[in-house]
C-alpha cells in the first residue's frame, strides 16, 4: 500500500530522534522498497536548529554510508537533506548534491525588508505572495527534488481566500514545470484539525482545499511524505488516515523518487 518514505530526520536536528539507519531497519521490517533520509541540513545562521557542517561530514553522512553497505540489498537507499532556500547560498546547494541524491526544499521563512519571518509565526497576504516568489525562484535553480510542505504558509494564514489559492497555483505550477515533487505532509496532520470558512474540518496543513486544487493538475509529481522526527512516524495511524483520504480523492501518488 505504502512503500516509501524520502523525508525522515535524526537527532541531529535537535527535534527529533534516531539516526538514518534506525529508520531504514524499521522500514525494512515494514516492508518499504525505498526510504530516503533527509535531516534539515547544515545552514549558516541556522545552527542551533540544524546539524552542523562538522556532525553533516562526521555523523550523518558515515552512518548513510554504512546503512547502505549493511542493508542496500534489503531496501533502495538515498541520501539527502531538506533544507531552506538562500538566494546567496546558491552554490551551496549544487557542492552538497556532490555528496547526495536529492535535496528537499523545506522552506521554513521568507526575507522581508532583509529582516527573517518564521512561516509559523505570521504571514499576511503581501508574505504568501513573497513565500511563494521564493519557492519557484528555488525550484527554478534545479537543485531540489522534492518540495516539502508546500501549504506550510496555511500554518497561520488559515484562510482560503484569492490570495492563498493564487499562491497555491503557483507553486504547484512551478514544481510541475521543473518535475519537482510536491510534498503532502503526513507530520502536518499530526498537528490536528481546525475548521475551515466552510465549516469543514482541515489539517493545518496539508489543507483540503489544496488537495482539492491539486486534482485539477494530473501532471503533477505527488509524494506522500511522513516528516519523520520519531520511529514511531513511520507508517502510522496518520500516515494511514492521510493515504486513505488522497486515494479517496483520486491523487495518483508516486512511490518512486527516480
Amino acid at each position: 500500500m505504502i512503500e516509501s518514505n524520502y523525508h525522515t530526520h535524526t537527532y541531529l536536528c535537535h527535534h527529533a530522534e534516531g539516526l538514518g539507519s534506525d529508520y531504514i531497519k524499521k522500514a525494512i521490517k515494514l516492508g518499504y522498497k525505498e526510504i530516503g533520509i533527509s535531516d534539515h541540513g547544515p545552514l549558516e545562521g541556522l545552527s542551533w536548529i540544524r546539524m552542523t557542517k562538522e556532525q553533516y561530514k562526521n555523523i550523518y553522512m558515515p552512518d548513510l554510508e554504512e546503512a547502505i553497505k549493511n542493508y542496500g540489498d534489503k531496501i533502495k537507499i538515498y541520501k539527502g537533506l531538506e533544507i531552506e532556500f538562500v538566494r546567496e547560498q546558491k552554490e551551496y546547494y549544487k557542492e552538497l548534491l556532490n555528496d547526495l541524491d536529492y535535496l528537499v526544499l523545506g522552506q521554513h521563512f521568507i526575507m522581508k525588508n532583509d529582516k527573517l519571518h518564521d512561516v509559523y509565526h505570521s504571514l499576511n497576504t503581501e508574505e504568501i505572495v513573497i513565500y511563494a516568489n521564493t519557492i519557484v525562484e528555488a525550484v527554478n535553480t534545479g537543485y531540489f527534488r522534492i518540495l516539502a510542505h508546500p501549504d506550510l504558509f496555511m500554518y497561520k494564514y488559515n484562510k482560503w481566500d484569492k490570495t492563498a489559492e493564487e499562491v497555491s497555483k503557483i507553486i504547484i505550477e512551478a514544481c510541475i514545470k521543473n518535475n519537482v515533487y510536491i510534498e503532502i505532509n503526513v507530520n502536518g496532520a499530526r498537528h490536528g484539525k481546525i475548521l475551515n470558512e466552510q465549516n469543514e474540518k482541515t489539517w493545518i496543513y496539508p489543507r483540503i482545499e489544496f488537495l482539492r486544487l491539486l486534482q485539477n493538475y494530473p501532471d503533477a509529481l505527488i509524494v506522500l511524505n511522513d516528516d519523520c522526527h520519531f520511529l514511531d512516524h513511520l507508517y502510522d495511524e496518520t500516515t494511514i488516515e492521510v493515504y486513505n483520504l488522497i486515494i479517496e480523492m483520486g491523487l495518483k501518488l508516486q512511490s518512486k523518487l527516480f
